[in-house]
């Protein structure tokens, strides 16, 4: 595979972790490279050079936790004290959690965001039709420290993703636990999984099996999990109720705790 470099933009510092981002769903390449640092975010545009922009609309003087387009081609920033959303006119709408309360993870779909705050509770927020954040619940799984989360996929023909996923501890055991988002079960545990080690991260994709899904291959819901000992957990989940099978494949990847991304 050959890879031509385009471009070199020299940074003031390592950073903690680099998203790049389209401007709209229309858009055939990414509008937007953005690099987050301890206490600060720099915004990149892409074109036929890579430069610095400052009327980006993200804030610059936070770490940011999450980059992502919702489905509105609203842009979204999560940074530790709140949720900042750019609408494509530019106009800027945040959220700043109560009590003064700290972001320490995110899990977002076009529609769907939910945040998990320093004291071990969440948030969880919907789209709405003129393209707002509304906050919709503050999920509750019985106390215990929050390690990771994710959202399901939209899925073909719907709006909203039906399960959350929550990577959490309890009496000193960590588990995963499936909440649905159906309105008719809102907010219910439908299904636990308890795991070998603190999880790192959580991964709620589909993949086709046995061929590609344009090929005819039927989409399967998996929950992949990255556990702190280098484990990769892949789990197989019922897309209707959200129960996880009793058997599951696992995997050792190496020393290090296993961090998981979805490429979009």
């Amino acid at each position: 595979l050959a890879v031509a470099e385009m471009a070199v933009s020299e940074l003031p510092s390592n950073p903690l972790a680099v998203w790049t981002v389209k401007g709209s769903s229309k858009d055939a390449v990414d509008k937007y490279i953005v690099v987050t640092f301890a206490n600060a975010t720099i915004v990149l545009s892409i074109g036929d050079t890579v430069e610095e922009v400052t009327d980006s609309g993200f804030l610059a003087t936070n770490k940011t936790l999450s980059v992502s387009l919702l489905g509105d081609d609203s842009l979204l920033q999560v940074h530790p004290n709140g949720l900042r959303t750019v609408r494509s006119d530019k106009r800027i709408s945040q959220f700043t959690p109560p009590n003064k309360g700290i972001i320490n993870l995110v899990a977002v779909n076009q529609q769907q965001v939910v945040v998990a705050l320093a004291d071990h509770t969440m948030i969880y927020f919907e789209l709405d039709a003129v393209g707002q954040l509304q906050e919709k619940a503050k999920p509750e799984i019985g106390g215990g420290q929050i390690a990771a989360l994710d959202i399901s996929p939209l899925g073909a023909g719907r709006n909203r993703g039906r399960f959350l996923a929550v990577g959490a501890s309890v009496d000193g055991t960590w588990f995963v636990r499936i909440l649905s988002l159906d309105p008719g079960n809102f907010m219910h545990i439908v299904s636990r999984q308890a795991l070998p080690a603190r999880p790192e991260s959580l991964c709620m994709t589909e993949i086709a099996i046995g061929a590609s899904q344009s090929d005819g291959g039927t989409p399967t819901l998996f929950l992949f999990a990255g556990l702190e000992n280098g484990v990769l957990m892949r789990i197989t989940v019922d897309p209707i109720t959200g129960q996880l099978a009793p058997e599951f494949r696992t995997r050792f990847l190496g020393t290090k705790p296993v961090k998981l991304f979805k490429v979009m």
